[in-house]
């Protein structure tokens, strides 16, 4: 889905999710190209709180994004 897309489905999972899941998850936008996603995430791993949804962009080489359920303090 385009970055468009994806930020609306994005929005949509959260206005439906229950505040506990959003305590031990967060979602994030990610590439649809499984390496380019892989690279993202490891450096979203790094340092989740400088990240932001626009972020993913950088890393897409098609701009195709998908919404990925990232569970909060995974090292």
């Amino acid at each position: 889905m385009t970055f468009s897309e994806a930020l609306k489905h994005k929005k949509n999972i959260l206005k439906n999710s229950s505040d506990f899941t959003k305590t031990l998850y967060d979602y994030i936008i990610i590439p649809a190209i499984e390496e380019e996603a892989e690279k993202f995430i490891n450096d979203f791993r790094q340092s989740p709180s400088i990240f932001t949804d626009e972020n993913c962009k950088v890393y897409s080489s098609n701009s195709q994004f998908k919404v990925f359920l990232f569970p909060k303090n995974q090292n």
